[in-house]
């Protein structure tokens, strides 16, 4: 059984949890261990889990840098209202892939959102 590819049946199927468990299997056999990291992280985006989604994603990062990697990692920050943690990781992620218009957007909302914000915070 390809423990990864179930995983990813069950998060189309928006059954986050048993998808979370088949991307454990998964990491613990070996199959695709960075993306199954990535895709638990996201299903703990789904389920609202923001501090359990960015272990996942920085364990995902450790072993494989990806700009959707850091997109979504901005998102947990963002998420959270840590401004300073989510422009970093947005802009790291840009920086990987300028094409993504999703990171500008992003980045502008919260610099807009947050006209008074200031770094030292």
């Amino acid at each position: 059984m390809n423990f990864f590819n179930e995983g990813n049946k069950y998060y189309n199927l928006k059954e986050y949890e048993k998808a979370i468990e088949f991307y454990k299997t998964a990491i613990d056999n070996n199959e695709n261990t960075a993306c199954s990291y990535y895709n638990s992280g996201v299903c703990y985006i789904k389920t609202k889990d923001f501090d359990k989604a960015i272990e996942m994603i920085k364990t995902a990062l450790s072993m494989q840098q990806e700009s959707k990697y850091y997109f979504n990692l901005a998102y947990c920050y963002a998420m959270k209202e840590d401004v300073k943690k989510a422009l970093i990781y947005f802009n790291i992620a840009w920086s990987l892939d300028s094409s993504d218009t999703d990171c500008e957007k992003a980045i502008n909302l919260i610099m807009a959102k947050n006209k008074k914000w200031d770094i030292s915070n």
